[in-house]
């Protein structure tokens, strides 16, 4: 069976040993890593061995050193011409080798062209095995072969880190397009930076990053909590503050729901507590930025107030924010415990406010699950204060945010006039903005819903305008996650669940915390005939919100009946059945449920009530999408048992 990607339950991804090499464990952990080399290093060695050697050694000792130092890099080893390094952070491996061509640059001036020490620099982020203080892995050896793309004394990154870095650095990469390297069997997509390019950003660098005395402090903080935990990653870091890139596509117009999550406060701070909430906040915020209808303030950005616990008002006032996140934390030998509250600046009003514990047994395992379960909370949590803010205004001369932000609110209600009036809002906001990707992810899902609940005469034009409009999204903002989960969501509906798994690990890539992924995603495991992972998917939906989508709990209760949990499932669907009793298949599948657990008398008295409210249902098609004849047989059995 299918396996739920790691991404929900606290699994720890950081560091896990599972391997041995020679009898000894070996670490695996996410790093982004950075190869460089001379280029042209031969030639320059068979001109002047002795000055280029040296002119080298002056290189790394006064300036590139430094740099992979205050970027907390670490080098990992030489080889002749050649570095690689190994940070904590995409941001900081790009803010570094901007610097260090920034140097290069500057040191060659004057320097005759043929003596030139000219480098390149290759950068990804990947899963990396480590040992006795080497790495490697195809992480790494990805990388290299970056390094080799790379255009004399420019940079080359990969997806991966484009995804990372962007509206994070005032950095805007060009699309290599798929690029097929030595030893890798997936192509590889690569972005570039040019040297001219480069030499026209302004000094990043030293913008964020603290000074050597804190540099110092927060390394030996480092080092002690490293013991702690054997050999963890560093967490902390500080980040320039956001400036806003321009998009690869036109600027969107609308403005986007603004919002500082300020440091975490560690009561006691011990036993690296101050260093775990700063880590914390960083994660946050990281993850968070990945919804791209926020704007988020930079670590940077926010980094004065530690400590200050200034006014929401403030706050507002100074980084001109629409919402301010506190928070605090309490970390004991047995329990973590983490409160969290969201605050209007306008008003000073706390919208929100929840407190999340858990065990301390894997610390990296401790801060993905609070990282999920805090950001995706708070972004429905914006979402739906966004939506009420924009119901309330009047419908004219309106942005394209605040059109599909009203057409969000009407998709909200399951009725065939409010999915028309979405439907209005939506071209409106086409109209106004036809580059801004939400819109289009908006109307496709007006179709796809048309096509499924029959309130169109052409289901199969209505699905496929809703596939085009997906595409159309996709093309426009490649790292939308709603638009690949709308993609998912049409492959489910056209059967094809190999490629709807595939759009939606897409997305979920592109945002771990985005509920309306995993709601997608629920449906496609089920089909596929995994309710395990269908079930892990629904319940982490579950830890997002209070009230799961109508469509995910129907689903959910159908993977709780089909994995033998028949009385969870009755607990999922009895209240879905009561909000919408004229729909028929919570109805259906709430007769089956009761028939698994063996109340009878409630089983028949239900499937009467299908009898009469949908008098054409039948058992032969009921179930068709389930790919698993078993789970299909069961749920037929399930039905007859019911009286249906």
């Amino acid at each position: 069976m299918l396996k739920l990607p790691d991404r929900i339950g606290p699994l720890p991804r950081l560091k896990r040993q599972d391997a041995t090499t020679a009898g000894r464990p070996v670490e695996r952990r996410l790093a982004a890593i950075m190869a460089m080399d001379v280029v042209s290093y031969s030639r320059l060695m068979g001109a002047d061995e002795v000055g280029t050697l040296r002119a080298l050694q002056a290189h790394r000792r006064e300036m590139i050193d430094s740099n992979v130092t205050a970027h907390r890099g670490r080098v990992v080893k030489t080889t002749g011409d050649g570095l690689l390094v190994e940070f904590p952070s995409a941001v900081e491996a790009v803010a570094c080798a901007i610097a260090i061509q920034h140097g290069v640059a500057g040191r060659n001036t004057g320097v005759a062209e043929d003596k030139r020490l000219i480098f390149r620099i290759g950068i990804n982020v990947g899963d990396i095995i480590s040992e006795e203080g080497d790495i490697f892995g195809d992480g790494v050896n990805v990388a290299a072969r970056l390094e080799s793309l790379c255009e004399p004394g420019g940079l080359c990154i990969s997806r991966a880190v484009r995804d990372q870095v962007r509206d994070k650095l005032p950095v805007a990469f060009d699309d290599l397009g798929e690029q097929q390297v030595k030893n890798i069997a997936r192509p590889v997509r690569a972005f570039g930076l040019a040297p001219a390019a480069i030499a026209s950003i302004p000094e990043i660098a030293s913008q964020g990053v603290a000074t050597s005395a804190s540099r110092g402090r927060l390394w030996i903080i480092a080092a002690a909590l490293a013991v702690m935990i054997a050999g963890g990653g560093a967490w902390w870091m500080v980040r320039a503050p956001r400036t806003e890139a321009p998009a690869p596509t036109t600027p969107i117009t609308a403005a986007r729901a603004s919002i500082a999550i300020l440091p975490l406060e560690a009561l006691g701070a011990e036993g690296g507590s101050d260093y775990f909430a700063e880590g914390l906040t960083e994660d946050i915020i990281a993850a968070l930025g990945r919804f791209r209808e926020l704007s988020v303030m930079s670590l940077g950005a926010v980094f004065a107030y530690k400590g200050k616990h200034p006014a929401p008002a403030e706050v507002g006032r100074d980084l001109k924010v629409r919402y301010v996140v506190e928070g605090l934390i309490r970390r004991g030998p047995e329990r973590i415990r983490v409160s969290v509250s969201l605050t209007d600046t306008d008003h000073g009003a706390v919208l929100w406010s929840e407190k999340y514990e858990a065990e301390p047994k894997d610390i990296f395992a401790v801060q993905d699950q609070i990282t999920r379960q805090i950001t995706g909370t708070l972004a429905l949590r914006v979402t739906n204060l966004e939506l009420a803010t924009s119901a309330s205004k009047p419908p004219n001369n309106l942005e394209a945010y605040d059109l599909v932000l009203r057409g969000r609110a009407l998709l909200s209600r399951p009725t065939r006039s409010a999915n028309a009036q979405a439907r209005d809002l939506f071209e409106r906001a086409i109209a106004r903005d036809p580059n801004y990707a939400p819109a289009y992810v908006g109307l496709g899902q007006v179709n796809l819903r048309a096509s499924n609940l029959g309130w169109t005469e052409d289901p199969g034009e209505a699905r496929e305008r809703a596939e085009k409009l997906a595409q159309k999204a996709v093309a426009l903002d490649d790292l939308s996650s709603s638009a690949h989960a709308l993609l998912g969501d049409v492959a489910v509906h056209f059967g094809d669940y190999d490629r709807a798994l595939e759009e939606l690990n897409r997305a979920i890539d592109l945002n771990g915390s985005d509920a309306e992924s995993y709601d997608h995603l629920v449906s496609v495991l089920l089909y596929r005939g995994d309710t395990s992972g269908a079930i892990a998917a629904g319940e982490f939906v579950g830890q997002l919100q209070r009230e799961i989508p109508e469509t995910t709990a129907f689903d959910l209760g159908t993977a709780y009946l089909l994995a033998d949990r028949g009385a969870e499932a009755i607990r999922i669907l009895e209240p879905v059945v009561g909000r919408n009793p004229g729909v028929s298949y919570p109805n259906i599948m709430l007769a089956a449920a009761y028939a698994a657990v063996g109340r009878q008398q409630e089983a028949e008295r239900q499937a009467k009530n299908v009898r009469e409210r949908f008098p054409a249902f039948s058992r032969d098609r009921f179930g068709s999408a389930l790919h698993d004849p078993t789970l299909r047989a069961n749920l037929n059995h399930m039905l007859e048992k019911a009286g249906l």
